[in-house]
């Protein structure tokens, strides 16, 4: 008889081992001859597996070939960014090191990403050396890989990012493959009448064709109706406004802007919208000062809309995904999200009866739509099966994965995405036919709302570093001042003390805030969001003081 010692031995090797054994062979699945398309993506699991599924299928019936599709998911688009820069660095340092014979230096890594240097105008001075931009001019006509294939999904903020930086690619090194050359082989996809260059102020591609949308997002809030019964709300939330009702204390779901690019352009449209309505005010018409006067002013209204929402707010998460998550769970009653999320949610939690306690609404003129997109990366390893992603995602059949009800022919197989298409004809009648959504059309809804970026795109990281600084990190002091504030009545001195948004004004935010978050320089950013949250729990606090004093 074995001693017992080697049975639990014997015992614990089988455990550890049978796992591999028995794990399936992914080139058995796929064939060893398999072609491998490598995607970096943060989209979800549901999207990524039914694009895989449909596009696998679509190139062993269309073009007889095996390929297997394997996604990468470093985290969100932020996450993306810093993997997709550490990489290129990597492999630029090689090329460089390899090619000059020079130390990859402080002054070769600081140019060769550094979409300010244009190296066939740029020269020498005292804040570029001849050493970056000599960095940037190879890094530009260099093949180099990151070792993916495609970046798909995000927004086109993180893609216009990526093509400024020289990680995107309009084509391939051969110059047969890419956007570029996918525009010359169905000019006709890119028509306004199919997938037009822009929408309500956003723009749908690339002019240069280094990336281009695929489906279409706008924002909204998601709300759980057992929750708002709970509560005591007779209507749900309709308006971006509802969120700051102080009867959502410690009921809103949020999600850090730092973390996430989606929730900050749904922030953003709250600012937009104020802006917006102020520059449309009658009363207003004859003011030559009116757009000015109105981006400020509106900037002002929506900083303080947003301290109340925050201030009703459970917690600010890293992922955007958690806020219809816990609102479906009534973990919270409502949330700020990106249309598929609570789409998504709403479908997963459907009945029998085709009821949902998960709803998700888009507020009245409160938000644009903006492109979902794809772009191919530097130094693909396999440009050409690349190539015929971005053409199926794009083509008509590709389209339908998006919106088809799941089992309809050509839509997906495991679950509904509810995402609404980009190409414009989509929206026909047989295909209504077959949508989940059928009564969604994005370009309707983009008549109402016009998104204008030189009001807020030049500052959309200085919001989300404001936010962090005024809500997040301070979120602790900023509701226990609410809370003091409902209990006493909403004492008219305390809500002036609380709302105070002078330190983080339109002109601040542009001006001190912006230019410190451009310079690089991480000692003095963490330095200023040090001074600023300082500032907000002083001004917290003082709030709270007086609301308990009934002042």
């Amino acid at each position: 008889m074995l001693p017992r010692l080697a049975i639990v031995l014997l015992l614990l090797a089988a455990t550890l081992v049978t796992p591999f054994l028995l794990r399936p062979d992914d080139r058995a699945e796929a064939g060893s001859d398999a072609r491998r398309l490598i995607i970096i993506s943060p989209h979800n699991e549901s999207i990524r597996s039914e694009f895989a599924a449909a596009f696998e299928r679509h190139m062993r019936e269309q073009h007889g070939q095996r390929v297997r599709v394997d996604w990468r998911q470093p985290g969100g688009t932020a996450e993306i960014a810093m993997f997709l820069k550490s990489e290129y660095a990597s492999a630029f340092e090689y090329l460089w090191e390899r090619e000059t014979g020079t130390a990859f230096d402080l002054e070769a890594r600081a140019g060769f990403a550094n979409p300010k240097i244009d190296p066939a105008t740029a020269v020498p001075d005292d804040q570029i050396t001849a050493r970056a931009i000599e960095s940037r001019r190879r890094f530009l006509e260099s093949d180099v890989t990151c070792g993916i294939d495609l970046f798909f999904g995000g927004g086109a903020y993180d893609f216009d990012i990526q093509a400024r930086a020289g990680a995107l690619v309009a084509r391939d090194a051969s110059g047969k493959y890419g956007l570029a050359a996918l525009n010359e082989s169905h000019p006709e996809w890119f028509a306004d009448t199919a997938i037009p260059a822009g929408a309500s102020g956003e723009p749908f591609r690339d002019p240069d064709w280094r990336w281009c949308g695929t489906v279409l997002s706008a924002f909204g809030i998601c709300y759980n109706e057992d929750s708002l019964a709970r509560l005591g709300f007779a209507e749900p939330p309709n308006a971006w406004e509802d969120l700051g009702d102080p009867r959502f204390f410690g009921q809103i779901a949020m999600a850090d802007p730092t973390k996430s690019g989606s929730v900050t352009k749904a922030v953003e449209m709250i600012f937009q919208q104020e802006m917006r309505r102020l520059l449309d005010d009658p009363a207003r018409a004859s003011d030559p000062n009116r757009e000015a006067r109105a981006v400020a002013e509106g900037w002002d209204a929506a900083m303080r809309l947003i301290l109340k929402i925050s201030a009703n707010s459970r917690y600010w998460t890293d992922q955007a995904s958690k806020i219809p998550h816990d609102v479906a769970q009534g973990d919270a009653a409502a949330g700020m999200c990106i249309d598929f999320y609570g789409r998504t949610f709403n479908e997963l939690h459907r009945q029998p009866d085709g009821s949902s306690r998960v709803q998700f609404v888009m507020p009245t003129g409160g938000t644009s739509i903006g492109a979902d997109p794809i772009g191919l990366l530097r130094g693909a390893p396999d440009p050409e099966l690349a190539h015929r992603f971005m053409e199926f995602v794009l083509s008509p059949d590709g389209q339908k994965i998006w919106n088809y009800r799941r089992g309809e022919p050509g839509g997906p197989t495991r679950i509904s995405l509810r995402r609404p298409p980009i190409r414009r004809d989509f929206y026909s009648d047989e295909n209504r036919r077959h949508m989940s959504d059928p009564e969604v059309n994005p370009y309707e809804i983009a008549r109402g709302f016009t998104y204008e970026a030189k009001w807020t795109g030049s500052v959309f990281n200085a919001l989300r570093f404001i936010i962090r600084c005024t809500c997040v990190d301070t979120h602790r002091e900023q509701r226990d001042a609410w809370r003091a504030i409902i209990d006493a009545g909403f004492p008219p001195e305390a809500v002036a003390v609380f709302e105070q948004v002078d330190a983080i004004s339109h002109a601040q935010a542009a001006g001190p805030i912006a230019d410190t978050l451009k310079a690089k320089d991480k000692i003095r950013e963490v330095e200023l969001a040090r001074e600023l949250a300082a500032h907000f729990r002083e001004q917290y606090r003082r709030a709270a003081e007086l609301a308990r004093a009934g002042r």
